[in-house]
């Protein structure tokens, strides 16, 4: 005889976090209030959503980073936007701007950037974005090296534009490597 488990399926560990871009306004005023308010809440996870000039919500990585745990709060992802200002055409690599992007995103202990834009002018020229589009395998590379993973935050335009007669988001999913390249699903 058969013990019931054994038919039954495993279950699944579920991460129940909080994107910080939800509450933008309060991160703004006051991120280690925000964040206080979040983890007596009991989320355990945040993503955040507010990377400027080396900081996060005004806080440097690691100052950020400790914040974090004091809370007892995990930030294993963040979109920070890879645009025009990533890649250095002439050099043919990215700029120290992106280079301290993933620095400070392993400093924190992201396990994942994730770029949440695709400026327009990409979205006209099959050639431009294409190549675009291979600064973000080169990207996957980039954070690979530093233990994360690179990834897209899709929006609805990527379903609704048409570029050479295709889908935006077909052509980023054919020109770009899923072992470098994840995509962070946003249904609309």
């Amino acid at each position: 005889m058969f013990s019931k488990n054994v038919f039954a399926t495993a279950k699944s560990k579920t991460i129940t976090g909080v994107q910080l871009y939800s509450v933008r306004d309060d991160m703004q005023k006051d991120p280690s209030g925000t964040l206080k308010k979040l983890a007596d809440m009991g989320y355990k996870y945040v993503e955040h959503a507010n990377y400027v000039n080396r900081k996060f919500y005004g806080n440097g990585p690691t100052e950020f980073k400790k914040l974090l745990d004091d809370l007892g709060l995990q930030m294993k992802s963040g979109h920070t936007v890879m645009g025009q200002k990533a890649w250095d055409e002439s050099k043919n690599e990215f700029t120290d701007a992106w280079k301290y992007t993933v620095e400070d995103a392993a400093v924190v202990g992201q396990e994942y950037v994730i770029s949440p834009w695709l400026d327009e002018s990409y979205r006209k020229d099959i050639e431009g974005l294409k190549k675009f589009l291979d600064v973000f395998n080169k990207s996957g590379e980039l954070c690979k090296k530093s233990g994360m993973k690179f990834g897209y935050h899709n929006h609805d335009f990527e379903f609704n534009t048409m570029v050479d007669g295709m889908r935006l988001y077909d052509i980023i999913l054919k020109e770009t490597d899923p072992d470098l390249v994840i995509q962070q699903m946003a249904i609309m």
